[in-house]
């Protein structure tokens, strides 16, 4: 017989840790919920709202976001994996939750264990989740994709009407959802008019048919403000629900919920001439403070705003630009003659009286796209909410 050994095995219980480093995330459910509402107002109450929050809540946080919907109202959340909708079910929730993506078929169980509605695209799975729900004595809700031209998931629209004619036959599926997605909303009208006349002619020949959805949906954020047409009975805010807005015609006013902060860690003065971060891109032309803040492109905040220019952070009450390159784990800011003692609060996403950095402001900088500014902070962020 083997022996037990007497060491003892070292643990590290992270519950414990104090926060050291000066970096975190805040987020304001009050403004979160006022978003909510604002959607519910503008769309009405013949219109049901999937609320997305997908990829942890666009980097708000996956639990805290669906508790403040949930007491808002929400009845629908949509969601970017059967791991969340398995998070949301082991978390008590029992709203309706919608996976809006395409699962292997050797997933299906999950469905049916969890009660989450599924995105179906392949008959070979819905036929399998058929089978699986006769099994268990269920009848499963499905919502169905169609590809009107975003050229991702989903059948063809003009080669979709046999596919849903095969699901309609799957006696233990039940066709409650069908939609489809937007991929230049914001840019081209004319492409995006055509998609929601596409989708709506399709929902008609279907209905008369005899194959009749519960619901329709196609809007995101874009298309809830730029296009009232494409509500039809369901939409699925995302960038709007979080307060942050893209290019729309009308305005909704929605106040952004995610602040990112950190402090200053470091200060020291340099000479004119010397240089600043990684491959001292930064040179400075005249004698300056520079200060280093605990933030970094790890930590999500983009690597692309080094050197650009017109990037920059709130400290106090005025703005100052980074300078140098964004390193892994700091950013340097150009103070100029600004005196400021370490530990003063940075803002690097987020507001202070009439000072303001929004995730467009981010996005600009950086050549990208809010969504992304938002959904790459890293999950380590500490998030503090406020308003719950």
């Amino acid at each position: 017989m083997k022996k037990k050994s007497n060491s003892r095995r070292m643990t590290y219980d992270v519950r414990r840790t104090p926060i050291v480093r000066p970096l975190w995330i805040e987020v304001d459910l009050r403004a979160l919920r006022a978003n909510y509402r604002k959607i519910c107002k503008f769309v009405g109450s013949k219109v049901k709202i999937i609320a997305t929050i997908k990829q942890s809540a666009y980097g708000h946080g996956l639990i805290p976001v669906a508790k403040c919907l949930s007491k808002a109202g929400v009845s629908f959340f949509g969601v970017g994996s059967v791991e969340e909708a398995c998070q949301l079910r082991k978390a008590g929730f029992k709203q309706r939750i919608v996976v809006l993506t395409a699962v292997l078929n050797k997933f299906c169980d999950y469905f049916i264990k969890y009660e989450i509605t599924p995105t179906v695209v392949d008959l070979a799975f819905a036929r399998k989740l058929s089978s699986l729900a006769a099994k268990k004595k269920k009848k499963i809700s499905i919502h169905v994709k169609i590809d009107t031209g975003m050229g991702r998931l989903g059948k063809d629209v003009n080669d979709a009407h046999k596919f849903i004619l095969s699901l309609s036959k799957l006696k233990n599926l039940r066709l409650e959802g069908l939609y489809t997605h937007f991929p230049v909303a914001d840019t081209n009208f004319r492409f995006t008019n055509d998609q929601i006349k596409s989708f709506n002619e399709f929902i008609k020949n279907l209905e008369k048919e005899g194959v009749v959805f519960k619901y329709h949906h196609c809007a995101n954020s874009v298309g809830i403000m730029n296009y009232p047409h494409s509500h039809f009975n369901m939409i699925r805010p995302g960038l709007i629900l979080y307060g942050i807005e893209s290019s729309t015609k009308a305005k909704l006013e929605v106040k952004p919920a995610l602040s990112l902060k950190s402090r200053v860690i470091f200060i020291k003065r340099i000479k004119k001439g010397s240089g600043v971060s990684y491959g001292s891109a930064y040179v400075a032309k005249k004698p300056t403070y520079i200060a280093t803040i605990a933030a970094g492109y790890a930590d999500g905040y983009p690597w692309a705003v080094s050197n650009n220019g017109k990037a920059g952070v709130i400290i106090g009450d005025k703005m100052y630009k980074v300078a140098g390159r964004v390193c892994m784990d700091h950013t340097m800011i150009d103070l100029g003659n600004k005196k400021i003692t370490p530990g003063q609060e940075v803002i690097l996403l987020g507001s202070r009286g009439d000072l303001q950095i929004t995730a467009n402001d981010l996005a600009l900088w950086a050549k990208t796209i809010p969504y992304e500014v938002v959904s790459r902070f890293s999950l380590k962020i500490p998030r503090m909410y406020k308003g719950i």
